[in-house]
């Protein structure tokens, strides 16, 4: 048997030598927190004859069967959970030629299940925290989340700042890694803060695709649409303010007042959105009558959430769609601090 840490009382357990570092990088900046009051088991058993049921016809499904457990499909490899998510020691049996790959995003939705089930609140979000104040910007994949916490890094490079996903416990801000995420068009933006290989490599993507890029470029390394850079000053911070972002068809940056029950609407939409599968397993737990152990996790999210905003202050910001002046919307939340 082989086992492998992935965080401090979070162990898995395989027959087979799965290589987790992937894994492990997620949740770098973690490895050293205490998360768990309960030691957490995930026991993989590869196993070659798991029969294909005929009745999955889509890509990727969830199921419930006969027998008690939960059934995923991915393109006509099977996976089954034998027991509740929600419980610490979780019994799962994969198909040999099951990818790494899908093994890991099913590994990383239980990850994310027992961070709200230890009450730490997993939030899709860049943030800052500069001057003793924590600024979190909530909002959808391309909205500009990385820019500003650029521009922050910009007018102080002893701010702290995180990108893509934290924990949130409170009022307190739990980075899950300490590189931040860039797409092409950053480092194009934000020359300064890059090495002269990384700017050429997102100056050629503009005008080749990424097809033929990697076609013909592969040997010299330049040819990633996006990468993770290695910021010094990561969190952990205090939180003082809550943004959520939206794109909108407006002359001027408006930011606005909004209610708790608005604004973690708009978080959990998110939250949803970003893990469908998380959303889908938990609800397949649920509908098997002989699982004891059963949690709602909307509405546990929720509540958390909740408890973090009556903390914290929170506000929407309305940004114009195409023209978008991220130098002029961090002033204005600084601003509206």
């Amino acid at each position: 048997m082989y086992k492998t840490f992935i965080l401090k009382k979070f162990e898995l357990i395989s027959d087979y030598p799965f290589n987790f570092s992937v894994l492990k990088k997620r949740y770098s900046f973690l490895n050293t927190k205490k998360l768990f009051n309960k030691k957490i088991s995930i026991s993989i058993n590869t196993n070659n004859n798991i029969k294909n049921n005929t009745y999955f016809k889509k890509k990727e499904f969830f199921i419930k069967n006969s027998y008690n457990k939960i059934i995923v499909n991915f393109n006509g490899k099977i996976l089954k959970i034998k027991n509740s998510i929600f419980e610490y020691k979780i019994k799962i049996s994969i198909d040999r030629n099951f990818s790494k790959l899908e093994l890991i995003n099913i590994l990383d939705s239980l990850i994310m299940i027992k961070f709200i089930q230890s009450k730490f609140l997993p939030l899709h979000s860049s943030g800052f925290s500069l001057n003793k104040k924590g600024y979190l910007l909530s909002s959808y994949g391309g909205t500009g989340k990385t820019r500003l916490i650029l521009e922050a890094n910009k007018f102080s490079s002893k701010c702290k700042i995180f990108d893509e996903w934290c924990l949130l416990k409170k009022n307190i801000v739990f980075p899950l890694r300490k590189e931040i995420l860039l797409m092409d068009y950053d480092i194009l933006s934000y020359r300064n803060f890059f090495n002269i290989v990384d700017f050429y490599r997102a100056k050629l993507s503009k005008f080749i695709t990424f097809k033929e890029i990697k076609e013909f470029f592969r040997f010299l390394r330049l040819i990633l649409p996006y990468k993770y850079e290695y910021f010094k000053n990561v969190g952990p911070f205090k939180l003082n303010n809550i943004f959520f972002i939206n794109q909108k068809k407006i002359s001027k940056i408006v930011v606005l007042k909004v209610s708790k029950k608005v604004i973690s609407n708009q978080i959990l939409k998110n939250f949803k959105h970003e893990r469908k599968n998380l959303i889908r397993l938990s609800l397949v737990n649920n509908s098997i009558t002989k699982f004891k152990n059963k949690i709602n996790l909307i509405k546990l999210y929720k509540s958390l959430l909740i408890s973090s905003l009556n903390i914290c202050k929170h506000k929407n910001i309305l940004i114009d769609k195409k023209n978008k002046n991220f130098n002029e919307i961090f002033n204005k939340i600084l601003i509206n601090d």
